[in-house]
């Protein structure tokens, strides 16, 4: 199925029960709610001509949203379009809010350089996650694992990037593991990607955007500026990186619910399917007129949605 839109999308985001798919655009401030089982957006998009709109994030409840647009975030209800709570503390941008699996907490990252923790029932944070000092400001990024009890923190350096693990039930003793990944060594494993046409060095030193589990746990996919893509060993005691699928052309990737793909949506408006496996694309999909600069899993159903200024649900 294939919803039209004007702007691109700019954020999307399945709730959990695979049933309907939220899509946010920045450029025309609108929120639609697209019927997974059906391929239709029956009910007419919600307009955030006031605050904004830039990032959608589904929480337990199918009637209500998390959105993010400028430096705050807000509770909505879909049910009755209304704002059930403000969320204030970032000074800079929000980047990205991952919800958890488990319970009513969430995380939100910003260009303030700050990741913070939240809860629905409460406006202030609970937590402030404290980044390296080395670390900077534009490369902060947190998310939750698919169980909700560990949750991890990436932040980009001038020679490393760093991602820390931390256990959700025990957060403020500090990191339960400390993983850091050098330009030098991420270069030597995109070198060994033979399509890049010597664009290695160039590639490791980009800055990180994104940072996700797969359903299991055992990896991490880490994103960046330019197409960086990487597979990071998600049980090893040192920074691991698995498989380098790295495209001149990528802009947004996400795990299929199965671990065995990394879908990786790209400039040319097509899609690859990356083998988390041997790194191989395994096939290329194509059909949207425009970047795919969103994609998702459905987590209950054999389907995938992708996002340009038109929303495509595949069949997978």
């Amino acid at each position: 199925a294939v919803i039209r839109g004007k702007e691109p999308a700019t954020s999307i985001s399945f709730h959990s029960s695979g049933n309907h798919l939220f899509v946010a655009s920045e450029r025309d401030q609108r929120l639609r709610l697209i019927d997974c089982n059906t391929g239709t957006s029956d009910k007419p998009a919600i307009r955030f001509e006031r605050q904004g709109i830039r990032l959608v994030e589904s929480t337990h409840s199918e009637d209500c949203v998390l959105i993010a647009s400028g430096s705050e975030l807000y509770y909505h209800s879909i049910h009755d379009n209304k704002i059930l709570r403000k969320f204030r503390g970032h000074s800079g941008d929000v980047t990205s809010i991952s919800m958890c699996p488990a319970n009513d907490t969430f995380l939100s990252s910003s260009d303030d350089g700050t990741v913070r923790l939240w809860t629905l029932q409460e406006a202030g944070c609970v937590a402030k996650m404290e980044l390296p000092v080395e670390a900077s400001a534009l490369g902060a990024y947190g998310v939750f694992d698919g169980s909700g009890l560990v949750f991890a923190i990436m932040a980009s350096g001038q020679d490393e990037n760093y991602v820390n693990l931390y256990d959700a039930r025990n957060y403020s003793g500090g990191a339960f593991l400390e993983l850091k990944l050098s330009h030098a060594s991420m270069e030597a494993v995109i070198q060994k990607q033979a399509d890049l046409n010597g664009n290695a060095t160039e590639l490791s030193k980009k800055q990180l955007t994104s940072l996700s589990f797969n359903a299991s746990g055992n990896q991490l996919l880490l994103t960046g500026q330019d197409g960086l893509a990487l597979l990071l060993d998600g049980f090893a005691s040192e920074a691991t990186i698995q498989q380098t699928l790295c495209s001149s052309g990528g802009v947004s990737a996400c795990f299929t619910p199965d671990d065995k793909t990394v879908l990786m949506g790209n400039k040319d408006g097509t899609i690859s399917c990356w083998s988390a496996e041997t790194g191989s694309i395994v096939k290329k999909l194509g059909g949207h007129t425009g970047p795919v600069s969103c994609i998702a899993a459905n987590p209950t159903k054999e389907m995938f949605a992708a996002a340009c200024t038109s929303t495509a649900l595949w069949i997978w």
